[in-house]
């Protein structure tokens, strides 16, 4: 009896973890099978189905052998879900060679299947992605990491941007403690190398007035586009971690690591007491806060001191005269306050 694609799904998710922790040695065809309850022929199907995704996998005298690991740059869904492994939010991957926007396929899959969360979507090339307030998003195809999550959280609407806000720290955070990239937040959720954008951050819902269905997030992070591969308008105010670093940036242990901690944040505000320990870090980590700021809010203009966030992320300004507040707008940094 042929298994189903589910089986084939979970075989192949175990034959890249044998490899893996084979650490390069090779695994005999024959001890595979027997292993994974299978045919040798269904095990050579198997490694094809992982090549077919970009992996390097040899085949040696004495079996197969999974090569280069550590700096393996392919978007594949198993290498990102074996990374993903022991993720208590994120579970699934799926990858596209080039679609419209990670966002609209997984706004389109939540509406399709009321229970699916956890899921995670990454492009190589996006044709139509999208930022902040209309705009689009830039990206390297096959250089930078375009991705969405699918999530359905505990929050009412006005609450997500609290959302974005655990992304821009999850982002910020993974930047520094494994990359030693001195990264801080705009807000609400621009993450910053020396003042210069590296990662941008989009959540959108939809749900009722007093109850979210689903969310997507989702994260354009520049990692190994050079300078000269931005276009010119954007050269300034641009910055990718391979940039900053001089070399190369594997992007799917940069992705697991991001959803890691992303998956922490989640965890952490939609427990007691969470959303303020949340706030307390993103205040830490906000480098708008203490500046003289312009904003720019439904074509009005207004200029004055970032003094906090409000429980809900938005902005409070003290322009001299009042303190004003912002669920959304266009924040220019001036310098910091004295």
């Amino acid at each position: 009896m042929e298994k189903n694609g589910n089986d084939e799904i979970k075989n192949r998710a175990r034959l890249f973890e044998m490899l893996a922790s084979a650490d390069g040695n090779p695994l005999s065809g024959s001890y595979i099978a027997s292993c994974l309850g299978c045919s040798r022929q269904a095990v050579f199907k198997l490694v094809s189905s992982l090549r077919r995704e970009g992996l390097c996998v040899d085949s040696l005298r004495k079996g197969y052998a999974l090569r280069d690991l550590d700096s393996c740059d392919i978007m594949s869904p198993t290498l990102i879900e074996f990374l993903l492994e022991g993720n208590p939010v994120f579970h699934r991957c799926l990858c596209f060679s080039e679609t419209e926007s990670t966002q609209t396929a997984l706004k389109r899959i939540a509406r399709e299947d009321g229970s699916a969360s956890g899921i995670a979507a990454v492009s190589d090339r996006q044709s139509a992605g999208r930022g902040r307030v209309g705009r689009t998003w830039w990206s390297g195809a096959g250089k930078d990491l375009t991705f969405s999550v699918l999530t359905r959280p505990k929050l009412r609407p006005g609450e997500v941007q609290l959302l974005n806000l655990a992304a821009g720290i999850a982002v910020s955070d993974v930047l520094r403690s494994y990359y030693n990239v001195e990264a801080k937040i705009k807000w609400p959720n621009d993450v910053m190398v020396r003042d210069k954008k590296i990662c941008g951050i989009l959540s959108e819902a939809s749900g009722e007035p007093d109850r979210i269905y689903f969310a997507v997030t989702g994260m354009g992070i520049n990692v190994n586009s050079a300078m000269s591969d931005f276009p010119e308008e954007l050269r300034e105010s641009a910055a990718s971690l391979a940039a900053e670093l001089g070399g190369h940036v594997c992007r799917p242990y940069l992705m697991s690591r991001v959803l890691g901690r992303f998956a922490e944040l989640i965890i952490t505000m939609e427990a007691a007491g969470g959303r303020d320990a949340l706030l307390r870090v993103y205040r830490d980590s906000c480098s708008t806060l203490g500046r003289e700021v312009r904003v720019i809010c439904d074509g009005e203009e207004f200029r004055g001191t970032a003094r906090d966030v409000t429980d809900q992320g938005a902005l409070v300004v003290d322009t001299g005269g009042r303190e004003v507040v912002f669920a959304a707008a266009d924040v220019h940094h001036l310098r910091l306050a004295v």
